[in-house]
């Protein structure tokens, strides 16, 4: 699958390096921007009710020191906590937001196109930008 911003059309979770971004592609692109914005959705390395996301390579979206990234597991229980997300109605309908399982009310969201994990306020500026819409995979 790949997770688009809510409010920023057409613009996609993306990993194209250490950093995890949010960028601009879609199924017209190069098949390697496309697999940068695709991730297979397994059951939470921390919390089986919650997903990980995990790169074709095997890597895993997580945060640390609060900015998401894209990471090989270490196989400690700290990796698995900032590696497993679980998901909360988000706004528009039909979008979620991704709740960190080893820090709860803090949520992924976007500042610009970097993706941090931030403690959630209640503002609808803050649920707008950690609002994420599940699309198909933009690449195999």
């Amino acid at each position: 699958m790949s997770l688009s911003s809510a409010n920023a059309a057409g613009r996609y979770v993306t990993a194209p390096g250490g950093y995890v971004l949010l960028t601009a592609v879609g199924p017209d692109d190069p098949v390697a921007a496309r697999r940068q914005a695709t991730f297979q959705v397994v059951a939470g390395l921390n919390d089986r009710t919650c997903f990980s996301f995990r790169s074709a390579d095997g890597r895993y979206l997580r945060h640390a020191s609060w900015r998401l990234r894209l990471n090989p597991s270490d196989g400690s229980a700290l990796f698995r906590g900032d590696a497993t997300f679980c998901p909360q109605a988000g706004q528009p309908a039909g979008s979620v937001l991704l709740e960190s399982s080893n820090y709860p009310g803090w949520f992924l969201r976007h500042r610009g196109d970097e993706l941090w994990v931030d403690q959630f306020d209640g503002s609808p500026g803050f649920r707008a930008d950690g609002s994420f819409l599940v699309r198909p995979a933009l690449a195999d």
